[in-house]
């Protein structure tokens, strides 16, 4: 049975909003309130993650397990996660997915939801099957790396191990199952979590994610993505036997031997910088 809570979590999000220190939390925040009027919000029991559906016209369901005792940081990352994928929506009008994607036409459309009713995945998988392989491999390049990078870097964030564990996981079961859909989402998720946790801020995990998320906030704003090219050879086959250990198809390695995030300039010290004034709202695609 789900609980209609969108007045209490609209107001949650707004109050971490006013409270957040972090610029690239604070950078996100701008970003997403743009969009939470466009969500209802509903608490359901037992366990579980959330889930957000696309009701047209722009307007969305968000729904998440909500249990006694969740801690807020949980609670926040969570609608933090699910509200990501609104504003990817918007953004790319891509069905969810992290970068634009070919509409069907009328009759693809019809036969999709006449086959499976209801299953947003399929949808996706169709509109993907319109990529160009080389943009769709370019994208799991960055993916595949970039979660390699966190694993690596994740004992430097000084967080508790139990955290730690709940980033790994979600880091791999979520990219494992559905890179192309759970980037963005993923992302905000972790850096909520780093923010209300008490990541260290100074750590190369921390440096890593906050260029990540910057990115991905600029690619939103942009309305398209610019992943870099993909790379050939021994990086090529290291990321072959990578993707087969997530079980992600096809995929590729790009760039984690690289210290760099792809296609991020680092600033003069060397951390990565917000391209927006932190607190600063970015454009919203209708």
């Amino acid at each position: 049975m789900a609980d209609d809570s969108t007045a209490q979590d609209r107001q949650l999000l707004h109050d971490y909003s006013r409270e957040t220190r972090d610029p690239y939390v604070q950078r996100l925040l701008g970003e997403l309130l743009g969009h939470v009027n466009r969500a209802e919000f509903e608490r359901t029991s037992g366990a579980g993650g959330g889930n957000t559906r696309d009701l047209g016209q722009g307007r969305y369901t968000i729904s998440y397990a909500h249990a006694p005792g969740m801690s807020r940081s949980d609670h926040l990352a969570v609608m933090v996660h699910e509200l990501t994928h609104v504003a990817v929506n918007q953004a790319y009008d891509s069905r969810m997915l992290n970068f634009r994607v070919p509409r069907l036409s009328a009759a693809e459309e019809a036969r999709v939801r006449n086959e499976t009713p209801g299953r947003e995945e399929d949808h996706q998988n169709a509109r993907l099957g319109r990529v160009e392989a080389r943009r769709r491999g370019a994208f799991v390049d960055l993916v595949v790396g970039n979660v390699q990078r966190l694993l690596d870097e994740l004992p430097t964030s000084r967080l508790t191990p139990e955290r730690q564990q709940a980033i790994r996981t979600k880091l791999t079961d979520h990219m494992r199952a559905r890179p192309y859909h759970e980037y963005d989402g993923v992302l905000s998720h972790i850096l909520t979590w780093t923010d209300l946790d008490g990541a260290d801020r100074s750590s190369a995990f921390y440096r890593s994610l906050t260029a990540m998320v910057a990115q991905a906030a600029d690619w939103r704003a942009a309305g398209d993505i610019t992943p870099p090219r993909r790379r050939r050879g021994l990086i090529r086959r290291m990321g072959s036997a990578l993707g087969r250990s997530l079980h992600i198809s096809g995929a590729r390695f790009a760039g984690s031997c690289r210290r760099r995030t792809p296609g991020v300039r680092p600033a003069p010290s060397g951390h990565c910088r917000p391209s927006a004034r932190p607190g600063k709202a970015l454009p919203t695609f209708s």
